[in-house]
């Protein structure tokens, strides 16, 4: 898959905008302030009617636009298709798939993206990584986001029973029916994200260890509230679950809350043994970040047959010329990459098919 065309129309500072990018490299350079993130907004928001910097879709209007309108023409799956979005003076995203009209959240063609805030992946909370996790699993796994939904609902809803309880309004034995839900939902959630992991980690310990030139040891694990080796089918997980919830009862009305299960695991990144949190310097962070991307789309493209584009948004900054070196280079003829950076990167002698383009005042031009 590759975007043969972008045309933005009042999108953030950019009032038109028609640009035909490289179908291997590109390269965005320019200062802070310019429009190299909102180009990258801009592509994402036309592959899949979202934005990965707000909740908020009217704020991408340009200032005193009554509308915005991303178009993207690419090649999928060896077809050119186009791909319309158009936010609307009543705030409302029409969406087209050539003719057809898609839903809101029908995201045909995804993108893998990268940004500095994506670091939150190792030293956020577990919300962050748990999030990123369930996001992917919702993308290639069917059916995934209705056991998670259905199993949050069900943790909402014993955790309000488990507050009654505490306040001698409910019994005890209102649990049970709520604790066989919580556990069937519980064992299907955490059996995915075990299978999908254990796919994921051995493709980051490899992509790691060819960014880095094997010059660190990467670790990846999922730490979980139930007593795991990693090897168990849904079905033991679904016995440990039932196991663990019936000894916690009197520990969960004291703190008037559901303490078992996986909107409470975590996973762990580790560097030659050590949390990366702690002892992983920013480069690493950023390495061990961008390996997971990589992975995931590595997946990706495993499980869909066509590698998506990929964003990356300022990540030559803090990679050494090894590592920024390596990482051109694994992606080189294998998709569609945009990188934006605030100085010109030396790329050359590594013979990579690329194009450097400058970006001021909402307009791209390419350096010869």
């Amino acid at each position: 898959m590759y975007i043969k065309r972008i045309i933005l129309e009042n999108f953030r500072n950019y009032h038109f905008l028609s640009w035909q990018p490289h179908d291997k490299i590109n390269i965005i350079v320019g200062g802070n302030a310019l429009g190299k993130t909102n180009l990258l907004e801009a592509i994402f928001f036309g592959l899949t009617g979202s934005s990965f910097r707000t909740s908020r879709e009217k704020e991408t209007v340009l200032w005193n636009a009554s509308h915005s309108r991303v178009e993207i023409q690419l090649i999928w799956h060896d077809q050119q298709v186009t791909i319309r979005n158009t936010l609307t003076p009543g705030g409302k995203i029409e969406r087209e798939l050539n003719t057809r009209k898609l839903k809101k959240r029908e995201q045909p063609v995804l993108p893998v993206i990268f940004t500095p805030d994506h670091l939150t992946l190792v030293k956020g909370s577990p919300r962050e990584r748990r999030r990123w996790l369930d996001g992917e699993l919702c993308l290639l796994y069917p059916g995934y986001d209705q056991y998670l939904k259905r199993y949050l609902q069900v943790v909402s809803q014993r955790n309000g029973l488990l507050q009654r309880i505490r306040e001698r309004l409910a019994h005890i034995e209102e649990l049970f029916p709520w604790d066989e839900q919580l556990a069937v939902y519980g064992a299907r959630v955490t059996a995915v994200r075990l299978a999908m992991l254990s796919r994921l980690a051995p493709l980051f310990r490899e992509i790691h260890s060819d960014i880095s030139q094997s010059r660190e040891k990467p670790g990846i694990s999922y730490f979980s509230t139930l007593p795991l080796t990693g090897t168990e089918g849904e079905k033991e997980i679904l016995g440990l679950f039932n196991s663990r919830l019936s000894s916690r009862h009197k520990e969960e009305v004291a703190h008037g809350q559901t303490l078992t299960g996986p909107h409470r695991d975590d996973l762990f990144f580790s560097i030659n043994g050590y949390d990366a949190r702690q002892y992983a310097s920013q480069a690493q962070q950023r390495t061990i970040v961008l390996s997971l991307k990589l992975a995931q789309l590595e997946l990706s493209y495993r499980e869909k047959g066509e590698y998506p584009v990929l964003l990356l948004d300022d990540v030559l900054s803090e990679l050494d010329r090894t590592r920024r070196e390596q990482l051109l280079g694994r992606v080189h003829g294998l998709i569609q990459v945009f990188i934006t950076s605030s100085t010109l990167p030396d790329i050359h002698e590594k013979n990579i098919s690329s194009m450097i383009f400058t970006i001021a005042e909402g307009q791209i031009k390419s350096l010869p």
